[in-house]
């Protein structure tokens, strides 16, 4: 089988779009977990030590080890159909990103919440770009999920390039998959950086 790049990239973006969902997903729950962690560290509640013990953790384990844990787990308890937008491994892949995202997020907001109380308002509303790149950070990170199984841009780039019969095509396929996230990140902070010293009137 020989590479076609014209049927190839609508089909990778299509799969890209299972990374994004992913991605925006993790990011979700990071908030939903995030902000109130902050808040409660910021105010010095009575559970901000657990809280802060619990950051601890989840910083401290790789996406990778809490991913494939995480499989274990559901494969002996849960049962998703494999096709599904939620099968055992994207479940297994969203729980390990959401570690990062949490963490991400609580860091943010925290950060917001102090500005805040300093009156500095204007540096406080960088949190919604501070989140933004949790959530580039978060989506680039999607990509290991191919190493569970999860039908997404990077287990397709890998299925299409065992299809090539030539050398040439898979190491294509490769290069233009790391390219890809590549400047998939990079246009993402290109474009933060734009908006931030736009809207936010970061000096520089």
């Amino acid at each position: 089988m020989k590479l076609d790049f014209i049927s190839f990239i609508p089909a990778f973006l299509h799969a890209f779009l299972q990374n994004l969902w992913i991605g925006c997903a993790a990011l979700i729950i990071g908030i939903a977990l995030g902000v109130p962690f902050a808040l409660i560290v910021h105010k010095k509640n009575f559970m901000q030590g657990v809280v802060k013990g619990l950051l601890v953790f989840l910083r401290a384990l790789p996406v990778f080890i809490v991913m494939y844990i995480s499989l274990g787990i559901l494969t002996m308890t849960f049962s998703a159909d494999d096709t599904s937008y939620l099968s055992t491994p994207v479940l297994a892949l969203l729980i390990g990103l959401c570690f990062t995202a949490t963490s991400g997020v609580y860091d943010a907001s925290l950060e917001a919440l102090r500005l805040r109380d300093a009156g500095q308002i204007d540096q406080a509303l960088l949190i919604i770009p501070n989140i933004f790149r949790v959530f580039v950070s978060v989506a680039s990170t999607t990509s290991v999920g191919a190493a569970l199984g999860v039908k997404e841009a990077v287990s397709y780039s890998l299925t299409t390039a065992e299809r090539m019969t030539s050398v040439a095509d898979r190491v294509a396929i490769v290069l233009f998959v790391s390219l890809f996230f590549v400047c998939f990140v990079l246009l993402s902070r290109w474009l933060l950086n734009v908006i931030v010293k736009k809207k936010f009137k970061q000096p520089g």
